[in-house]
């Protein structure tokens, strides 16, 4: 570094250096804290609209204990789907509207319901849950290409492939395509369990064995949403 000869040249140099860049560091320093106390911010209004979201739901949950608060179920579960759409708590309210729909035969208002719980983008773990009973709904319905459309795509090995194997076989033996309904059910028995899911692997075939002639047989007709 250089050596100065006297204290006014370095305290000249801290002033030009100060007005060369002082005010960006100034500026800077502002836009730290702004960022910081703007997302200590945020995050605090997070916590806060969890918190009303969970509270709303666990009344949702008291209500659903008494079976003459049907409608107060469901109006806490809309409070819940319009107010915090982007929580958990508004997806799991949809859900259970949706349950609801099925239970009064309201296919149509089921299936908007489980579509704008996928559009919510929710957890990871929710959304093998929400296809299977959509694409549920859309069978039911008769909407077929829907319904496969619906079904995600499953590692080997997954808890969900069995169900999932075996409503692709129901919907492609309602479209009389048995040969795809005797792939999906055989993949279905090949992911089964073979101890403690013995009344599943019966009930899948049952469904493989009675498989029709394509040629001469109609289709199966959709089986009710549970």
């Amino acid at each position: 570094m250089a050596d100065y000869r006297t204290e006014e040249e370095q305290i000249e140099l801290i002033k030009k250096w100060w007005n060369e860049n002082g005010k960006a560091i100034v500026i800077g320093t502002l836009v730290s804290l702004v960022v910081f106390f703007g997302w200590t911010t945020w995050q605090s209004h997070q916590r806060a609209r969890n918190e009303s979201a969970a509270d709303l739901y666990q009344q949702m949950l008291n209500a659903s204990q008494l079976t003459e608060n049907s409608e107060k179920v469901a109006g806490f579960a809309e409070q819940l789907r319009k107010e915090f759409p982007d929580t958990t708590y508004g997806v799991f309210a949809a859900l259970q509207l949706a349950k609801d729909a099925v239970a009064a035969s309201d296919l149509p208002r089921a299936a908007s319901l489980l579509e704008w719980a996928r559009a919510q983008k929710p957890d990871p773990s929710l959304v093998p849950l929400i296809s299977f009973r959509l694409a549920q709904v859309q069978y039911a319905q008769g909407e077929f290409d829907k319904a496969l459309a619906s079904i995600p795509s499953i590692k080997d090995g997954d808890t969900w492939q069995v169900v999932f194997s075996e409503l692709r076989g129901d919907i492609y033996r309602a479209q009389k395509k048995f040969g795809e309904a005797r792939d999906s059910y055989n993949a279905a028995l090949k992911n089964a369990g073979t101890s403690s899911d013995q009344e599943q692997r019966a009930n899948i075939e049952i469904k493989l064995s009675g498989l029709p002639n394509p040629a001469t047989s109609a289709p199966s007709a959709p089986e009710e949403v549970k």
